[in-house]
């Protein structure tokens, strides 16, 4: 989101300037550091499984490259945004290739053993891929994974068949791989029910890229709600030491340049589900506004806030129907969520009247939506 990369930019500007401070103690520079760092490094994706399971199809469909790349024989790579494409290249004999451009035929006929790539597609700005290459065998696939491990902060596990091979593997990979892992179905069996070990499931069709976009919806969801835990963690320190953090201002109300559809003209599912988020937000300013009759501490309030806009968010994010006929709704449940989170963040009588306000123009939104 624009108004999350912002408050993204400028916390870590901050963090960069407060870094420079010499009054700061050495730990308090290294914990600005640390986080600056964290802030500045872009999520890192890690595409692992078995030979054959669609790893390379969906690399290049999540790293926006060419269709062709994905069909190419390519070893253990890392593919990164830069302004440009290049390729370095490491030979088995340790030997090095630097080339401008992504690999080449000729290049990969060489049998590079590691390929660290960067490109300036949009679809890799702050995340990186890392392609893991093995054989079928238990030992190699045990070997690669310790080695990616601590270079991934996000797992897909590709299968086209999930078996007890598979998963008596994935049970053996260290814990921190699973601590934030997804299951990618690539074959043509219908997906199974969730597998406990991993945080969702999706399937996908390498060749037709079919079910792609949730996967990529949801990888997202969940690169933005970590941005947003170590903006929140970043501010805190600012707070700390006395540093400006970035503040919040609310854009102002403006008519939307296209024609909201009616509820009439909506098929049946949308209309419905754009009713219940309607009574959802109708309720939730009545509960709210009991909660700040009641006099409660501004944590309280604050709480309240934060969880009505979660439960908004939730709900339209689960109803399909709206993420299709009217998306700039759903995007913005969301982006109201990350405004009451940072909101939260800054705290006090203002921010709490800013949230009320956030409230009432979602209402004054979906009411607009209803009475198109």
């Amino acid at each position: 989101m624009t108004l999350q990369r912002s408050v993204h930019d400028d916390t870590l500007a901050g963090l960069k300037a407060l870094c420079s401070d010499a009054r700061l103690s050495a730990k308090a520079q290294a914990s600005c550091a640390a986080l600056a760092g964290k802030l500045a490094a872009p999520v890192r994706i890690g595409l692992l499984g078995l030979p054959g399971a669609g790893k390379r199809a969906i690399l290049a469909a999540l790293g926006g490259l060419p269709p062709d790349l994905g069909t190419q024989p390519l070893p253990t790579l890392e593919l990164n945004h830069g302004p440009t494409a290049r390729t370095d290249a490491m030979l088995a004999d340790g030997s090095r290739i630097e080339t401008e451009g992504l690999p080449t035929p000729d290049l990969l006929a060489q049998d590079p053993v590691f390929l660290q790539i960067t490109s300036p597609a949009p679809a890799l700005s702050g995340r990186s891929l890392l392609l893991l290459v093995t054989d079928a065998s238990a030992s190699d696939l045990r070997a690669g994974l310790a080695w990616a491990a601590p270079r991934l902060d996000l797992a897909l596990w590709c299968s086209r068949d999930w078996g007890d091979f598979e998963r008596d593997l994935w049970q053996a990979a260290p814990d921190r791989m699973h601590n934030h892992a997804l299951l990618v179905l690539t074959g043509d069996h219908p997906a199974r029910p969730q597998d406990t070990e991993f945080d969702g499931q999706f399937q996908v069709s390498p060749a037709t890229a079919l079910g792609l976009a949730p996967l990529v919806a949801h990888l997202d969801r969940v690169i933005e709600d970590a941005s947003l835990q170590d903006i929140h963690a970043a501010q805190m320190l600012l707070h700390r030491y006395g540093a400006p953090a970035p503040r919040i201002v609310l854009a102002e109300q403006t008519q939307p340049a296209e024609i909201i559809p009616h509820p009439a003209t909506l098929p049946p599912e949308a209309a419905r589900d754009l009713a219940r988020v309607f009574h959802a937000v109708r309720d939730a300013a009545n509960d709210l506004s009991a909660t700040l009759e009641s006099g409660c501490d501004e944590d309280t309030l604050f709480t309240a806030f934060e969880e009505t806009f979660s439960t908004l968010s939730s709900r339209a994010a689960s109803a399909d129907s709206l993420q299709e006929h009217l998306p700039d709704l759903a995007a913005l449940f969301d982006e109201a969520q990350d405004l009451a989170l940072l909101l939260r963040i800054e705290g006090g009588t203002d921010q709490l009247a800013d949230a009320a306000q956030l409230l009432l123009q979602v209402r004054q939104d979906v009411e607009q939506h209803m009475a198109a």
